[in-house]
């Protein structure tokens, strides 16, 4: 098989017809998943030359990994990665066919004895940017984008396009069998803290992350914070946003634990609860289901009750 793709062997026109055979076929071994995996390497060597290079890479794939299940990562096959591998993402991502994206995701993100995940991985994230053009996905494909993307990490996404991360974050459907939560709640602690979170992350994410944060705050007791997402969203009036981001910034980051002051918290909720007064029995509520609630805490909403009923 390599060599014929090598060498432009008279037979290689034969080889769509076998790889098709080989793709149909109920009993796949390890040793073939491996083997196939390493024709994907050769076929994206020779790519220029190939007649039916497309074919013979996304019937490769087909063959090494549409038969695994996509909630599992770690794999008995033991893959080679190679430089030219990195080809794959543009023929599979541009190929529209997500049967060939999810194969390709799940080679790249799999874990065996002797690999870890392909460290290129990130170069998918300018492709998965634009993904949200094939929705509504398969329950496969769904499970294996969410994974990517938490390996992936917030950063890389919003390097080549935020926007577009932020619609197919509207696609998927995320549940704790598809991914490390705590990663998935520290990404999206990361999107909403930047300009374009703000902007276009929809409401449903901000709604997620306060739940998030009540069951993995643990987690996360190291992170910074940062000032500019609530001024920002005070200022642009995204007081739903901003009923969800206080939540998460009372139990992350109260100021008994030193990062902020009950001075400037108390500044930006109590403008939330005159703007949104149901606000105030949400947080409250959020504040007994995570506990202890700080007494900080407790005088901004004293007082706010108490500006009210003088109403």
């Amino acid at each position: 098989m390599v060599t014929a793709i090598h060498t432009s062997h008279s037979h290689c026109k034969l080889l769509k017809d076998l790889l098709s055979d080989l793709a149909s076929s109920e009993t796949r071994t390890t040793h073939l998943a491996e083997l196939a995996y390493e024709w994907c390497s050769v076929v994206c060597e020779n790519y220029s030359r190939l007649y039916h290079g497309k074919d013979l890479l996304l019937l490769s794939l087909k063959i090494s990994f549409r038969h695994l299940n996509p909630q599992d990562r770690w794999i008995k096959a033991q893959l080679v990665h190679t430089e030219h591998h990195q080809g794959l993402a543009k023929i599979a991502f541009e190929s529209g066919d997500g049967g060939a994206i999810a194969d390709l995701l799940c080679a790249w993100t799999s874990y065996s004895n002797s690999h870890e995940p392909y460290t290129s991985l990130n170069i998918c994230a300018k492709y998965l940017t634009n993904l949200y053009y094939l929705h509504p996905f398969s329950s496969r494909l769904c499970k294996l984008v969410v994974y990517t993307i938490n390996h992936i990490g917030y950063e890389d996404f919003r390097k080549v396009g935020a926007e577009g991360f932020f619609k197919l974050l509207d696609c998927l459907q995320v549940n704790e069998k598809d991914t490390n939560m705590c990663k998935w709640t520290s990404l999206l602690l990361d999107a909403v803290q930047s300009t374009e979170g703000i902007q276009h992350l929809s409401h449903p994410h901000w709604e997620l992350l306060v739940e998030l944060i009540l069951s993995y705050s643990f987690w996360l007791q190291e992170r910074t914070y940062s000032p500019q997402t609530a001024m920002s969203l005070k200022e642009a009036e995204e007081w739903d946003k901003l009923e969800c981001w206080m939540g998460v910034v009372w139990i992350l980051w109260p100021p008994e634990k030193g990062q902020t002051t009950e001075e400037d918290l108390g500044d930006v909720t109590l403008s939330l609860f005159h703007q949104q007064p149901g606000a105030i029995q949400r947080l409250e509520q959020w504040m007994e289901q995570w506990g202890p609630i700080p007494e900080s805490f407790q005088r901004i909403c004293k007082q706010a009750h108490d500006e009210a009923a003088q109403l």
